[in-house]
């Protein structure tokens, strides 16, 4: 008899069962387990969070703040906009953020649209190319919609030296 006969050949049920067990295959166990528990990566869940985790670092007035824009943003084109404008500018001054500033503009009140216009043209040529047509577009809106002479003169006269 040959040697081959004396020794039992493995089936390959028992090869596979043999590589399972073997260092490396619990290795990739291992870390295929850990993929599978890790969330996927979510960027509407990564922006919630990293929106909380930069509520930790900012002081509580400017958090006031940015509460404040929000609810600003929120009661655009209500009754109660034109008092939460007034309120916020006695607070906290004409914002710095160009959004906000274009909501200005849709006030009655002559001091605070042309406080806001003298900002926005301020802050035109740190916007980029879209920003700047947004600005544009609303400038244009304004001097048509405009009620007050004054503040049509002045956003036309704005429109003139602003370009793209």
């Amino acid at each position: 008899m040959s040697r081959d006969d004396s020794k039992r050949k493995l089936s390959w049920r028992e090869i596979d069962k043999l590589k399972d067990q073997s260092g490396f295959s619990k290795i990739r166990k291992k870390l295929e387990r850990k993929e599978k528990s890790l969330p996927k990566e979510d960027p509407k869940a990564k922006e919630k969070y990293l929106k909380e985790l930069e509520k930790l670092f900012i002081d509580k007035k400017e958090l006031e703040k940015q509460n404040f824009i929000e609810n600003l943003h929120k009661s655009y084109g209500t009754k109660n906009f034109k008092k939460l404008a007034k309120e916020f500018v006695e607070k906290y001054g004409i914002p710095d953020d160009w959004r906000t500033l274009l909501l200005f503009l849709d006030l009655d009140e002559r001091k605070l649209v042309l406080s806001a216009l003298e900002k926005l043209k301020e802050d035109f040529p740190n916007r980029n190319i879209s920003e700047k047509q947004g600005i544009l577009s609303k400038l244009k809106t304004v001097a048509l919609t405009s009620k007050d002479e004054i503040i049509g003169f002045k956003v036309e006269k704005l429109l003139k030296e602003l370009t793209l």
